[in-house]
């Protein structure tokens, strides 16, 4: 499971963890938890999720030929979050610069589960959205190509993205605050690690109804 932190949280798995965390404790599973190493930083901030995005897909390559068997699970928060999504459809465009190639679509085939939260390049017609802001509170700060959110699109049952909407940076048209994007974790934690444990361990087996009386025959 790798984590990728926020804009200016220390190096390591960041406030994202903690789903990680929740899956680790829950799962039956053997799990390894990786914090992506990347700058995380707000001057720069468009070389840095470029650097992230680069590192993600490197370490992603190497875990699937040490480890072919292995499920590769993905997360992100804020910046972490474009950092995931750009290593996916590619990153630049806009403001973010020059066009970045993302993963092939053999590697990507590889990936288990993403969730995301509080991604600045959230798009209204994400169609794996699960969070509060609706078409009309708009993109984020940093919107997507119409290519790389075709991308995204397409892999839409095993992405989980929330965004919400008085987040000035997820959707800014909800004429939020860095507040509601402060508040994403806590928000969607929970809808969020029962999603991605079930992408891990697969839907509870539901066990056949037994009625209250049986019938005997003689």
């Amino acid at each position: 499971m790798i984590s990728c932190r926020a804009t200016l949280e220390v190096q390591g798995e960041g406030q994202i963890g903690q789903i990680a965390e929740y899956v680790q404790l829950a799962t039956s599973q053997t799990v390894e938890r990786v914090a992506l190493e990347y700058p995380a930083i707000l001057e720069g901030y468009a070389e840095s999720a470029a650097t992230g995005a680069e590192a993600l897909k490197q370490l992603i390559s190497k875990q699937a030929k040490e480890c072919p068997n292995q499920k590769i699970v993905l997360m992100g928060y804020s910046q972490g979050a474009q950092v995931v999504g750009d290593a996916i459809s590619g990153g630049g465009y806009g403001q973010m610069g020059e066009l970045i190639p993302g993963m092939s679509a053999e590697l990507i085939d590889r990936i288990t589960a993403v969730v995301l939260m509080g991604d600045p390049r959230h798009m209204a017609c994400e169609e794996y959205h699960h969070g509060t802001a609706r078409k009309e509170d708009g993109d984020g700060v940093f919107p997507r190509s119409p290519e790389q959110m075709a991308i995204l699109n397409s892999y839409k049952n095993k992405i989980s993205s929330y965004c919400n909407r008085k987040d000035a940076l997820c959707a800014v048209g909800g004429r939020g605050n860095l507040g509601g994007h402060y508040d994403t974790i806590s928000m969607f934690v929970t809808p969020a690690r029962e999603w991605l444990l079930e992408m891990v361990d697969g839907p509870e087996e539901e066990l056949p109804e037994v009625p209250d009386e049986l019938e005997v025959t003689q």
